[in-house]
């Protein structure tokens, strides 16, 4: 299913590097209307391959993630300044492509609409 390329091991992404493509998967559920069961598994899965820093409670992440996400949404100025955070967070070529493949797969979850077609066109952009 998930992962059949690309897949990295926990211990191959730092924290900041899951925070980033935590927060850009939580842009793409946003792109839309729509929340499917589908899209929140894709994220479960995404944690589940990638791990999560004991340290850090990922709920209490998540919350901070989604209202900055929703905020980006919004508004372009911050949609801007959100890809360039998560493109700092994500130094190296391998893990913008895992990001980009990710968050493909997540806005193709539930059947990728114009919208979402052009969301991961911008992310692709924005990690270059």
């Amino acid at each position: 299913m998930l992962f059949h390329k690309n897949k990295k091991s926990k211990a191959e992404l730092s924290q900041p590097e899951r925070e980033a493509i935590i927060d850009l998967l939580h842009l793409c559920l946003y792109a839309d209307a729509h929340i499917s069961l589908r899209e929140s598994a894709v994220i479960s899965d995404v944690i589940e391959v990638i791990g999560w820093d004991t340290k850090l409670s990922f709920s209490s992440y998540e919350s901070r993630s989604i209202a900055s996400a929703r905020a980006a949404k919004a508004d372009e100025k911050l949609k801007k300044d959100f890809f360039e955070y998560a493109s700092e967070r994500l130094p190296s070529k391998a893990s913008k492509e895992l990001a980009v493949t990710l968050c493909g797969d997540l806005l193709s979850s539930d059947g990728t609409q114009e919208k979402e077609a052009i969301l991961l066109s911008q992310i692709r952009a924005a990690l270059k």
